[in-house]
């Protein structure tokens, strides 16, 4: 059973190469990251708005790539890295932090405990996509085509 109040899905197309989950526990973020992401036709957005119910959302759409905030009330950002790195599905997952602050010794743990890229909030979109894209692996597809 999903969690409604939760868990949102935005779409930009039905056969997306890129399924992108956002786990953040402010709505304004999400809608954020949805417009930034929209106009990009091969990526699929989903929202969690509850770090709790996000393990289980990621089963369920199988991301090929998670963003997420490291400072939310239901459950502490760092903890979500550890569980999704524990996971045998998502371990292999390219997780981004987007996270307010700015600081080494933050960004260094979030590295440490597997993520993959620490983006400040909220980054411009360029540099967001160009992100995605290369930790899925879609931009060095696209150099080849080229």
């Amino acid at each position: 059973m999903t969690d409604k109040k939760n868990m949102k899905k935005y779409s930009n197309t039905v056969d997306n190469k890129i399924t992108v989950l956002l786990i953040d526990d402010e709505p304004v973020v999400a809608e954020h990251i949805r417009r930034m992401l929209t106009a990009e036709s091969e990526i699929a957005f989903h929202y969690c708005q509850n770090p709790v119910v996000a393990i289980r959302m990621a089963l369920k759409i199988k991301p090929t790539v998670i963003l997420q905030d490291l400072y939310m009330p239901q459950m502490d950002g760092f903890k979500l890295i550890k569980s999704i790195r524990a996971n045998e599905e998502l371990k292999d997952v390219p997780l981004i932090v987007l996270s307010s602050k700015n600081d080494a010794a933050i960004k260094a743990e979030s590295l440490s405990l597997g993520a993959n890229d620490y983006l400040i909030k909220l980054p411009a979109r360029n540099e967001l996509i160009a992100r995605i894209k290369n930790l899925t692996g879609s931009n060095k597809k696209a150099r080849r085509r080229k």
